[in-house]
């Protein structure tokens, strides 16, 4: 079903079943359920008439004006995804991942550069379906591949698909220095790629890995926001360390990709392919709410982390809210092994507020991490999004074990400047009991000012000026400048 888009929602592009238009293709049903389940606003695409060349009238079902757009379905042809792109650039729609960068992430040589330290060397030659390179022009491409003076074993592939379902025919070469076994690997590839083939030939480096599964993991602005199996092997589970590939995957710069991981036998995880997130598959068996999340939050502009020095801000959004509220670490390494009482009250906003339709992207709750680390130490967020004067409530706690040392103050400063920083937002407030000193002097050291009483609570506010100017001066802040958050630096419990 198509729906009209809503206010701070992406519209997400869906195939639709071509024996019945109007219903999303089953093979993404799943995706059509958790995203509306995100609140993501749903149209359908024709694939079948943007393959044929009829992108005007593929999107013909796509609502007019729907401002953002997130596509997810059957993988395209760089040229047709351009097309897609125009064809709804011309009905008021943009799609969040441009033409360009579906080509950096889709295809090999786009993405390699950024990886090449944690992915199979590579080399790859240009050639169009039905022409086979020179035997000579393969052996120069495997030169620099493999070992000196050892079997070099390579896998052959084009810019985005191998051929391992047929792996001794079309994809390993046991030796790269076995020019005939090369070329007729090679050649029959080629073949079987016929008019499929994308962008030429890939030789890789060949790795032993592991048998312990691939893992996929989905990363949206730079963060891993769902991590499952591979496709291929839906029974295995790993789990990766991201340490060294989040930082390529944010230099990359692109806003919605997934990254393919193996385990080498040397204990090493290693990139085996990138792919642009719009058009890889979903893994079996695992609640894909948190991507769909994270594509409804990015989407509409706005951030899955705020960060200013020494603090990182994690929007907690509601799936993963859930497993917090009933006191599960839920991913986050939590300085205290589990989250306070407070944080997993704090949780149950986003919770509560998805159940009752009124969830509205970027103004829940953040879980406060210390950046380098990533520890998480306790929660912050808004107690809803702002009113008809401009009016949003803050309120924050901290573990036991990270009060005293300024994190609170720092956190509450940060968010504080990015709210002022909308149009929308006129005064940021906080309450606390009377007798909560220590986290009145949060406030204080944070900007705010005492404004009064308010329902037996002291009310402490900041304008969006001072708030703005207070988080720009908190970049770069060294660690420990608003060191002195008391024992309970906690505002008002959030209910």
């Amino acid at each position: 079903m198509t729906v009209d888009p809503a206010p701070d929602r992406p519209l997400l592009l869906l195939p639709g079943d071509p024996l019945r238009p109007r219903r999303t293709d089953p093979h993404f049903a799943a995706d059509a359920a958790a995203a509306q389940s995100a609140g993501a606003v749903t149209a359908l695409l024709d694939h079948e008439a943007l393959v044929a060349g009829d992108a005007e009238a593929a999107v013909a079902r796509v609502p007019r004006d729907a401002g953002p757009v997130w596509y997810r379905g059957w993988m395209l042809p760089a040229g047709r995804y351009a097309e897609l792109s125009a064809a709804l650039a011309d009905r008021g729609c943009r799609l969040l991942t441009s033409p360009s960068a579906y080509q950096r992430a889709h295809e090999l040589p786009g993405w390699y550069e950024t990886f090449r330290a944690l992915t199979p060397h590579s080399a790859w030659l240009p050639c169009a379906p039905g022409w086979a390179p020179e035997r000579a022009a393969l052996a120069g491409l495997a030169d620099g591949l493999g070992t000196p003076g050892r079997p070099r074993p390579l896998v052959v592939k084009d810019w985005v698909k191998s051929r391992k379902h047929e792996w001794n025919e079309a994809a390993f070469v046991p030796d790269a220095g076995d020019t005939e076994q090369l070329a007729a690997v090679v050649s029959r590839f080629l073949a079987l790629q016929e008019e499929f083939l994308t962008g030429g030939v890939v030789l890789r480096d060949f790795e032993t890995f592991e048998a312990v599964g691939e893992a996929r993991v989905w990363w949206v602005d730079g963060e891993p926001v769902l991590t499952g199996p591979h496709p291929d092997t839906p029974g295995l589970r790993p789990v990766p360390d991201l340490t060294r590939v989040a930082p390529a995957v944010r230099e990359l710069g692109l806003r919605f990709v997934t990254t393919d991981l193996a385990l080498r036998t040397d204990g090493v995880w290693r990139v085996v392919e990138v792919g642009d997130g719009q058009v890889s598959g979903l893994p079996a068996g695992v609640d894909h709410r948190p991507l769909f999340e994270a594509l409804v939050t990015a989407g509409a502009g706005y951030p899955l982390v705020l960060r200013s020095g020494r603090v990182a801000l994690r929007a907690l959004l509601p799936a993963t809210a859930a497993l917090v509220a009933d006191g599960e670490p839920a991913g986050f390494d939590w300085i205290d092994g589990t989250p306070a009482a407070a944080t997993s009250g704090g949780a149950g906003i986003a919770v509560r507020a998805a159940a009752a339709g009124h969830y509205r992207p970027g103004w829940g709750v953040f879980v406060l991490t210390d950046a380098a680390s990533g520890t998480a130490l306790g929660s912050i967020g808004f107690h809803g999004p702002p009113d008809a004067e401009g009016f949003v409530e803050i309120g924050y706690d901290l573990s036991p074990s990270a009060r005293g040392a300024g994190w609170a103050t720092d956190a509450a400063r940060l968010l504080a400047g990015w709210a002022a920083a909308h149009p929308e937002v006129r005064t940021v407030c906080a309450l606390t009991e009377p007798e909560n000193v220590p986290s009145q002097r949060v406030l204080e050291r944070a900007g705010f000012r005492f404004s009064g009483q308010r329902e037996g609570l002291c009310a402490y506010e900041i304008d969006g000026s001072s708030a703005t100017a207070g988080a720009e001066a908190a970049v770069g802040a060294r660690p420990g400048a608003g060191a002195g958050d008391g024992v309970n630096a906690a505002s008002r419990p959030r209910s």
